[in-house]
């Protein structure tokens, strides 16, 4: 079924840190829009003027104001090019664009006992969207890689000794050793959430199956990039070959 198309407008820009811009957008056809999708993607189809056709991109929802009609996504800068990210550096108040989805949930089980949920800069999102509908008593556990310390932003959960963050231009370990160390001794049953780069997952997927014994089936992963590869590149050989 094709995406619903909802045309809005830039309202906001707010610097977050460094790496990370809020952008917010706004429009009547976001009266149409379903609540409770933090978490969950859109895709931004940017604007264009040279009559090619338009690029699109997938962006996490960080929150959706349905009286204000707004929606929140926060965008990756200062980090690598692209049209995305070029897009948003220079994006500007009142500009128009169009918003389609969104898409479903990765996780979806909220009930579970066990959650280790590992992510970077670019599925903060999805972790701020998850961790709000797990099951209060839930052990859960979580890490997140960004560019610097300036990069760790306020998540609407109140979980923090639970967060742990991996400061990649301070680290003297791996994002791999200090999930091996986060993760040890959780039950082997546990949900475990991955949103990071693609050859990060390809990694980490036999220190949690083989090292640490984690179920398998209970390990829901996402590549949101790779590594010197573009997003439509990346996203044709997803479809080819799923994570």
């Amino acid at each position: 079924m094709k995406p619903k198309m909802y045309p809005v407008q830039v309202s906001q820009l707010i610097p977050l840190s460094p790496h990370l811009l809020r952008i917010v957008v706004k429009g009547s056809s976001l009266k149409r829009f379903p609540e409770s999708k933090e978490g969950a993607h859109v895709k931004v189809i940017l604007p264009n003027s040279d009559g090619s056709k338009p690029k699109m991109r997938s962006y996490t929802i960080r929150w959706f104001n349905a009286v204000s009609q707004e929606l929140a996504l926060d965008f990756v800068i200062n980090r690598h090019s692209g049209p995305a990210t070029n897009w948003a550096s220079q994006a500007t108040l009142g500009e128009h664009l169009n918003i389609a989805g969104p898409g479903q949930l990765k996780l979806t089980q909220f009930n579970h006992h066990s959650y280790l949920l590992l992510g970077d800069i670019t599925s903060v999102n999805a972790i701020n969207g998850y961790v709000p509908r797990l099951n209060p008593q839930a052990e859960l556990r979580v890490v997140i890689a960004v560019p610097t310390r300036a990069d760790i932003i306020e998540l609407d959960y109140h979980a923090a000794e639970n967060t742990h963050w991996y400061v990649e231009d301070e680290a003297t370990i791996s994002f791999a050793e200090q999930v091996q160390t986060i993760a040890a001794g959780m039950a082997s049953d546990s949900h475990i959430f991955m949103g990071l780069e693609a050859s990060q997952i390809r990694s980490l997927r036999p220190m949690l199956q083989q090292d640490l014994d984690f179920d398998r089936l209970n390990t829901f992963a996402v590549g949101y990039w790779k590594q010197g590869v573009d997003a439509d590149r990346f996203g044709a050989q997803k479809k080819a070959a799923p994570l």
